[in-house]
């Protein structure tokens, strides 16, 4: 089901909302969602159809499912964080797939990709290589948003820790990073519709 534009504007306004809930880190986090606006407003959370909401405003989407099922493992574990640690790894694990201030990392694909291959979007590989978590901790420091070693570990690991670039953490990760990472994992399956 593709997200219609209504939805997409009030997710984007639940989004910045939150941002406005994060006490100190409130001002950088607004001021990043503010530089990248309508681009994360409508940036898709993954290229391919078969993946996950590959379509307008799904990255803020996805972001708010990661929210909600990080906030329901937290109660339900009775790990105890404050909201704004939640809602600041939820909300931007992925804020590096939009790209930077300047480029975009996702870019349309070109027809023939859709129609034979199943993607809507691909990566734009004139970009300077970086994977999409230490974009993300880039962007949050560029605009001076402090993250805690908790909540810089949880981004960076998000991915999982059966990637071979994350094995090293495995058994030794903070909780916030295995939260994060069961969350988002969780909340994929649920959008591919397979939970």
């Amino acid at each position: 089901m593709t997200l219609t534009a209504e939805q997409i504007e009030n997710n984007f306004t639940k989004y910045q909302a939150l941002c406005a809930k994060l006490s100190d880190r409130s001002e950088g986090a607004l001021k990043l969602v503010d530089s990248l606006n309508e681009r994360l407003a409508l940036c898709p959370a993954s290229g391919k159809k078969s993946y996950h909401l590959a379509e307008p405003g799904g990255l803020v989407k996805h972001s708010l499912n990661v929210l909600t099922n990080l906030m329901t493992l937290c109660k339900t574990f009775g790990w105890d964080y404050a909201k704004d640690e939640l809602i600041m790894v939820a909300l931007f694990h992925d804020i590096g797939k939009v790209g930077t201030d300047v480029e975009d990392y996702y870019v349309p694909a070109e027809p023939w990709r859709a129609e034979k291959m199943g993607e809507m979007y691909t990566i734009n590989y004139d970009m300077q290589f970086m994977r999409v978590p230490e974009r993300s901790l880039f962007m949050l420091q560029k605009y001076g948003v402090a993250l805690s070693l908790e909540e810089t570990l949880a981004i960076r690991l998000h991915d999982g820790l059966s990637l071979e670039e994350n094995r090293a953490y495995c058994m030794k990760e903070p909780r916030l990073a295995f939260a994060l990472a069961t969350a988002d994992y969780i909340s994929t399956r649920q959008e591919k519709g397979e939970w």
